[in-house]
């Protein structure tokens, strides 16, 4: 029964997150999509999806869905989707919101989906059926690879692409990478903040992940009993 709903679970997982991607996209605009593409959040929604399709692929062809690198793997993921919900929820959408498709809750159905659904249901896809005590003290500083990565990738696109390719979209996905506008230094400073904050998130997870290893052993301990 458990096996059943946790295939339900992420299949419907990856037919949201896919619908919110989808929607940030425009099929007829490639300049949209690149700077579409630019935002961490898309980036770590796709890198949710991809997982959680992996994880589908591997239980319907019989194979081990729980192996030390997709643990690693989703540890990784799950690290940088909360981060994506934190950032929007405190800093982005207070500063900058697009209303050309806000719904009744105040905003735009892709930020309710790529911001809000998918980091929840990803945090609880963790919570309900991955088996816990699997998370590594190192991976606190390992899982950093995916967001610097990212960094990487975003100031290669500013330094590469021609400056013509910015005339119908922004050049910067978030202000706090603007660093035309606030100077290089400043940037490298929100830099190191959000470093900061991803080590804490890290961190918060394999306490969390090491606290209910101990919790669902007790447990079993007081069975036995």
């Amino acid at each position: 029964m458990k096996q059943r709903f946790e295939l339900i679970y992420r299949i419907t997982f990856i037919i949201i997150c896919a619908t919110g991607i989808f929607i940030h996209l425009d099929l007829n605009d490639r300049n949209i999509n690149a700077h579409e593409l630019s935002f961490f959040t898309l980036w770590s929604n796709i890198f949710c999806l991809v997982f959680m399709i992996i994880l589908l692929i591997k239980h319907f062809l019989g194979k081990d869905t729980r192996s030390r690198l997709l643990t690693y793997f989703k540890g990784m993921a799950l690290s940088s989707i909360i981060c994506t919900f934190l950032v929007y929820h405190f800093s982005e959408n207070k500063i900058i919101l697009s209303y050309d498709t806000i719904t009744s809750l105040g905003l735009p159905l892709e930020s309710i989906l790529a911001h809000y659904v998918v980091p929840f249901m990803f945090i609880l896809d963790w919570i309900i059926f991955q088996p816990k005590g699997l998370f590594e003290w190192k991976q606190i500083i390992t899982w950093l690879a995916f967001p610097l990565v990212y960094i990487i990738c975003f100031f290669t696109r500013c330094h590469c692409n021609r400056p013509e390719e910015f005339i119908d979209v922004p050049k910067y996905p978030y202000f706090f990478l603007d660093y035309d506008c606030i100077g290089i230094g400043k940037c490298c400073l929100y830099i190191v903040f959000l470093m900061i904050v991803f080590l804490i998130v890290n961190l918060v997870i394999i306490l969390m992940d090491k606290s209910l290893y101990d919790k669902q052993r007790a447990k079993k301990q007081n069975k036995k009993q």
